[in-house]
């Protein structure tokens, strides 16, 4: 059990420090509780990873529904996937949303700027507009960090799935007392 949590967080940290070629793990499905009630998935960024601290981290825009919902219902559910290795990862556990400078600005300053460029746009994500134009930044008027947040997890539950030829594999480990608790389950 202890080699495939290594694995798990070994696979995150390739996601989060993905270089010229991405890590499957670099995108990750969000699933948060909707404002109606609903389930809402989006793709996010994989940005950081601490094994230590149980946490993972990606940003996002101040003004965006995800901000809201996680504001309501702090709990947060990711998955993601490498198809040609056979390996899932689900995770759960609980957002925090990091809005102070002090936090936030050293991971603004470290990214590059297309990255930042969605921050400065004049509308809030899912905004209806009549053409894309109206949704297009204007850098004249902003930066767009008053935008920018931080959303860290605390990890609390994971669960791994491989499906290798010779025989799938699967586990699910729960954050308990200080330390991870793992147990084998039927794939």
């Amino acid at each position: 059990m202890d080699e495939i949590l290594d694995e798990v967080w070994t696979l995150l940290d390739s996601g989060a420090n993905a270089g010229a070629q991405r890590s499957p793990f670099t995108m990750l499905q969000a699933a948060t509780h909707g404002l109606d009630g609903t389930p809402a998935v989006r793709t996010v960024v994989l940005r950081r990873t601490c094994r230590a601290q149980r946490s993972l981290m990606f940003h996002t825009d101040l003004r965006s529904t995800k901000v809201a919902e996680l504001r309501r219902d702090a709990r947060i559910a990711l998955i993601g996937c490498d198809m040609d290795a056979g390996k899932q990862l689900r995770l759960t556990g609980t957002a925090r949303i990091v809005e102070d400078p002090r936090d936030t600005r050293p991971v603004w300053e470290a990214s590059r700027p297309r990255t930042l460029i969605v921050y400065r746009a004049p509308v809030a994500p899912g905004t209806p507009v009549s053409t894309p134009a109206e949704a297009h930044p204007d850098p004249a008027t902003t930066d767009g960090f008053e935008h920018f947040c931080l959303i860290e997890i605390a990890v609390s539950g994971i669960d791994y799935l491989h499906l290798a030829p010779e025989g799938h594999v699967r586990a699910r480990f729960h954050f308990d007392a200080g330390s991870w608790r793992g147990q084998w389950l039927a794939p």
